[in-house]
C-alpha cells in the first residue's frame, strides 16, 4: 500500500477545497561512514533520513512548510501550516505562479545496492589512512579520511498529477595526510566517488593524496607581479561557482547577476564553452527530472564565449518569457530557488604540459585555493582576491613549489583572458567539470 500516495490524495481534496494548488517534496536516503585515526576505528555511524516539504501556491504567493514524521495527521498539519503561510504573505503581483503538469521524462538506472560484507568496507576505511602512512615517511598523519556508502531518493507529488520518484546509490571517500620536512607542513588530498564497489582503488587514492601534499614541501614565496596563470582543473571549479548565481534567472530578475541584458553578447573568450548536464555520469548531481518534477534538459549557457541561456525554473521562465530550462532546485525544508546540475566546461586540445609551455618567460600553475571562496569573492562585483599555492614555471620547466601569494581579478575577465583549455579532468564525483585553463595574465601579490 503507498500510504504516500493515499495522504496526498487526502492533502489534494483539501487543496481542492481551499482553491489552491499543493506540491510535496519527499527527500532522505542512508547512509554509512567509516573512518580510522592513528589505525583504529573512530568513526562507525549509519544514519536514515526522510523529510517532507509542503508547497503551497496562491495566486502569486507561496507557503513552505516540512516535516520529518511522514504520518498521514503530520502530513495533513504541515499542509495546514503551509497554507497559512500562504495566506500570511500573500503578494500583489498579479502573476500565478505555475505549477509542473506530468511530462515524460529519461528514466535514468542510477540505484543498483549491492551486498557488500562489512569486513570489506571497514577495509577500505583502514586502508585510506594506512596506505598514506606506508607510502612516504614525511607523511607524519592523516588528519582526515574516512569512507562512505550513501542512497538517496526524491519524490515529488502535486496537485497537476505529477507523481514521480528518483534513486541513486554510491559510495564515497577520502584521505587527507599531513607531510612535514624540517619545520614545513604540507597537507594534500584526494578522494573516490564510484557507483560500484568494486570500482574502489585505495592504492591509487594514497598514492595521489600523499603526492598532492609532499609535492608542496620546499615551497617558496612567489614574487609580487602580473604572470600568465594556468587555473589547474582542480582550481577552475571555483571559478565556476563564482559564476553560479550570475546565471539564474531569479538572480537576473532581482537584479542581482552581472550577466543581466547579457544574452547573445559574447561575455567570455571563444575558447569557453559552458553547458548545464544532468546526464553526466561522472558528476555528483545527476538527476531524471528536477525540483518541481519537470524533466531534465542538457543546456547550454556559453558557446564560443556567447552568452546563450539563463538557468530558468517554471515560475521564471513564464515571469521572464525565457526558455524553460528545468532548473527548480530545492530541498524539503527551503523555498523554491534556481540551481545547476552538473556545469561542464568543453575540453580543449593542449596536455597541461603544453599550457605550462605556451608562455615564455614564467607562468604559476595554480593548484590550490587555500581560501573560502566566500572571504576571497565579492558577488556584486565579481572581483576576487585568493589566498592560493602552486608551482612556478620557466619556459616550461618546473622552478618549485611557490606558497605564501594571493592571485586577484575579476570573474567575468578570467573567462575572458582564456587562452587555450587543456585535454583532461579530473577524477569523477563533482557537479562543477573543467580542465586545466590558462589564463593570459593576473595579478599576484607575494613576498
Amino acid at each position: 500500500m503507498d500510504t504516500i500516495k493515499q495522504s496526498f490524495q487526502t492533502i489534494a481534496a483539501q487543496a481542492k477545497q481551499d482553491g489552491v494548488k499543493v506540491e510535496m517534496l519527499i527527500s532522505g536516503g542512508e547512509s554509512l561512514d567509516l573512518g580510522f585515526q592513528k589505525m583504529k576505528l573512530n568513526t562507525f555511524e549509519s544514519t536514515q533520513t526522510q523529510t517532507a516539504g509542503l508547497r503551497v501556491l496562491m495566486g502569486a504567493s507561496q507557503g513552505y512548510a516540512y516535516t520529518e514524521n511522514l504520518s498521514a495527521e503530520a502530513l495533513m498539519r504541515t499542509y495546514n501550516e503551509a497554507f497559512n503561510n500562504a495566506k500570511t504573505v500573500q503578494s500583489e503581483d498579479k502573476f500565478e505562479i505555475p505549477m509542473m503538469k506530468p511530462a515524460a521524462y529519461q528514466a535514468m538506472n542510477l540505484f543498483n545496492p549491492e551486498e557488500i560484507e562489512m569486513e570489506k568496507k571497514m577495509e577500505v576505511a583502514k586502508a585510506l589512512e594506512e596506505k598514506c602512512l606506508a607510502l612516504d615517511s614525511r607523511v607524519q598523519a592523516v588528519p582526515y579520511s574516512g569512507f562512505s556508502q550513501g542512497s538517496s531518493f526524491m519524490r515529488i507529488l502535486n496537485t497537476e498529477g505529477v507523481d514521480q520518484e528518483f534513486k541513486q546509490n554510491y559510495y564515497v571517500g577520502r584521505t587527507a595526510p599531513l607531510a612535514k620536512e624540517g619545520e614545513m607542513s604540507k597537507m594534500g588530498g584526494d578522494g573516490f566517488f564510484v557507483r560500484s564497489f568494486d570500482k574502489i582503488n585505495t592504492d591509487e587514492v594514497a598514492r595521489t593524496s600523499v603526492n598532492n601534499a609532499v609535492k608542496y614541501l620546499g615551497a617558496t614565496k612567489l614574487k609580487t607581479g602580473n604572470y600568465p596563470v594556468v587555473l589547474d582543473r582542480k582550481v577552475f571549479p571555483t571559478v565556476l561557482a563564482m559564476l553560479l548565481s550570475y546565471l539564474s534567472a531569479k538572480e537576473v530578475h532581482e537584479n542581482k547577476s552581472l550577466l543581466k541584458g547579457r544574452i547573445g553578447q559574447k561575455v567570455a573568450s571563444d575558447k569557453f564553452n559552458l553547458v548545464d548536464d544532468p546526464f553526466e555520469l561522472s558528476g555528483s548531481s545527476v538527476r531524471p527530472f528536477d525540483s518541481e518534477g519537470a524533466p531534465s534538459q542538457k543546456t547550454v549557457l556559453f558557446e564560443n564565449g556567447v552568452l546563450k541561456n539563463y538557468l530558468t525554473n517554471l515560475e521564471y521562465s513564464k515571469r521572464m518569457n525565457l526558455p524553460h530550462t528545468a532548473n527548480a532546485s530545492r530541498g524539503p525544508s527551503s523555498p523554491m530557488d534556481i540551481g545547476p546540475t552538473n556545469l561542464v566546461v568543453a575540453k580543449g586540445s593542449k596536455t597541461q604540459e603544453q599550457l605550462l609551455s605556451l608562455n615564455p618567460g614564467q607562468t604559476v600553475h595554480i593548484t590550490k585555493f587555500t581560501g573560502g571562496l566566500h572571504a576571497g569573492f565579492k558577488d556584486s562585483t565579481g572581483d576576487l582576491s585568493m589566498p592560493a599555492e602552486g608551482f612556478l614555471y620557466e619556459n616550461g620547466k618546473c622552478l618549485g613549489p611557490v606558497d605564501q601569494f594571493v592571485v586577484s581579478g575579476n570573474v567575468l575577465d578570467v573567462l575572458r583572458d582564456i587562452v587555450e583549455l587543456g585535454d583532461t579532468y579530473d577524477r569523477p564525483g563533482r557537479s562543477l567539470i573543467a580542465p586545466d585553463v590558462l589564463i593570459k595574465s593576473m595579478s599576484f601579490a607575494g613576498g
